[in-house]
């Protein structure tokens, strides 16, 4: 679906398709293109209006393509990434094609900051007069804003789990802390080659991006730096809930061993005792006696009273 939006005496005019006599030699007002599932067909219809390279058509067409800034004769191709939050973090890939009178953008599905931006006119007139690189800066600048929400709820994601694992080291956080790790190393795979050919934007090579809008484009690639900084903070602090959540395993493990330590300590005099007593030699020592049950039991729960006082007082339990 193409959504198709001039500028033209002071005012924005939007349709759904371009008129079959359109040629893009003959622009004279601000055009911007936004396709939204891009079929072949629109792409045909974009490669002949706009004379775009058939490999310009072919990363068009196709989704995952990777981060890139490619220059051509009369335009510039760029392809980035913002993030989504819906049913798990995934990244919105964003096409651009970049000139001086027109520019086009395609994406799979409804991207929600687009169609704010879109419906925001009252900006979106003031970015056309400034010209195409300015709104390109503006598209851009908010498709890379959309990382900091789901950054932010990455970190209170991983605060929650380090409460978890305070009160109880389970699975069910082990399992949270490796799905926070995938994510992370999944938004840090887009924005580290995104963060250097944001750069690119920045050192005046492309007739596409005039002078003046050139310190918004650096001021772009500082968020830029600052979502991969934000990131990085993040995968620190999910290693960090890792070596938690196994330091606190091993505590636990550690409180087991010393309970069961301390049982088997005490048990083995009982059991040496016992034993001695069980032997079936004819004479034993108070074996006659009415009472010799009896007093072998109170000299066990003496032996035991005796090891447990001697434990608390080394601090061992």
């Amino acid at each position: 679906m193409l959504t198709v939006i001039t500028y033209v005496d002071g005012h924005l005019n939007i349709t759904d398709h371009l008129e079959e006599e359109f040629n893009h030699d003959e622009v004279k007002n601000p055009l911007w293109i936004d396709a939204t599932n891009l079929t072949k067909a629109e792409a045909a219809l974009l490669q002949e209006k706009f004379g775009l390279h058939p490999l310009t058509i072919e990363d068009l067409l196709h989704a995952r393509t990777r981060i890139k800034v490619e220059q051509f004769n009369n335009y510039l191709f760029c392809v980035f990434y913002a993030l989504k939050k819906d049913h798990g973090i995934r990244p919105a890939e964003i096409d651009f094609v970049v000139s001086r009178k027109y520019i086009i953008t395609s994406h799979l599905g409804m991207l929600q900051f687009i169609k704010e931006i879109q419906e925001n006119h009252e900006k979106l007139e003031k970015t056309f007069v400034r010209g195409m690189d300015f709104l390109f800066h503006h598209i851009l600048d908010v498709s890379i804003d959309t990382f900091f929400p789901v950054l932010e709820y990455l970190d209170r994601d991983i605060e929650q789990v380090d409460e978890m694992i305070t009160k109880k080291a389970s699975p069910e956080a082990l399992e949270r802390i490796m799905e926070l790790k995938k994510g992370v190393v999944d938004i840090k795979r887009v924005a580290l080659p995104q963060r250097e050919k944001v750069s690119l934007l920045t050192k005046n090579e492309h007739e596409q991006i005039s002078r003046r809008a050139l310190p918004y484009f650096r001021d772009l690639y500082d968020h830029s730096v600052r979502v991969y900084e934000t990131i990085e903070n993040c995968r620190e602090s999910v290693s960090a809930s890792y070596d938690l959540y196994m330091s606190t395993m091993s505590h636990n493990m550690n409180e087991v061993m010393k309970v069961l330590s301390i049982m088997a300590t005490i048990a083995l005099p009982l059991t040496v005792l016992s034993g001695i007593f069980g032997t079936n030699f004819a004479v034993l020592p108070g074996a006659s006696s009415r009472y010799g049950f009896w007093i072998m039991i109170v000299i066990m729960v003496g032996m035991v009273g005796s090891m447990i006082i001697y434990f608390r007082r080394r601090g061992w339990f």
